[in-house]
């Protein structure tokens, strides 16, 4: 299985509604996002796709989607700031042996890529990893048995 992880994009410092979860991304984000986009074309196949619920995430996923293949993806008002406890739990309970995308917030994204690689790393806005578990299926993961595949980071 390969989980890949990116984080949202640049956003927007505060949202019409005062609220966080509202939050868009901001212009350097849709750049951020764009380029990503036209990295991932052709990277990401048959795979799931988890997405957080918030305005960000969304407009991620969504700027991705302009250029790569994104099918059913489902969004999740549970990744919204969630923990890696709670994104292992996710990972940990999946049947499917799909590969796995999954757009999210920091810090909660950050920790599950440094617990599976074992290495401590923070990703930065619309930053994107591939992480390989050959053979190992969703529930067979854990701490150390994943390798970084893939790596991508736009400086916008």
């Amino acid at each position: 299985m390969k989980l890949h992880l990116v984080r949202h994009g640049d956003a927007e410092i505060t949202s019409k509604s005062g609220k966080d979860f509202d939050r868009l991304l901001s212009e350097r984000g849709l750049k951020q996002t764009q380029g990503l986009g036209l990295y991932l074309k052709n990277k990401i196949t048959n795979s799931e796709f988890w997405c957080s619920d918030a305005a960000r995430t969304r407009e991620t996923l969504a700027s991705i989607a302009n250029t790569c293949p994104i099918h059913r993806p489902m969004y999740l008002k549970s990744l919204y700031l969630c923990s890696k406890q709670d994104l292992l739990h996710h990972i940990w309970k999946r049947e499917s042996s799909k590969d796995l995308l999954i757009v999210g917030h920091n810090f909660g994204i950050s920790d599950l890529l440094s617990y599976f690689v074992d290495d401590s790393i923070e990703m930065q806005t619309a930053e994107y990893y591939c992480i390989d578990f050959k053979e190992l299926a969703s529930n067979e993961t854990f701490q150390g048995t994943g390798i970084i595949a893939d790596h991508f980071h736009l400086q916008v």
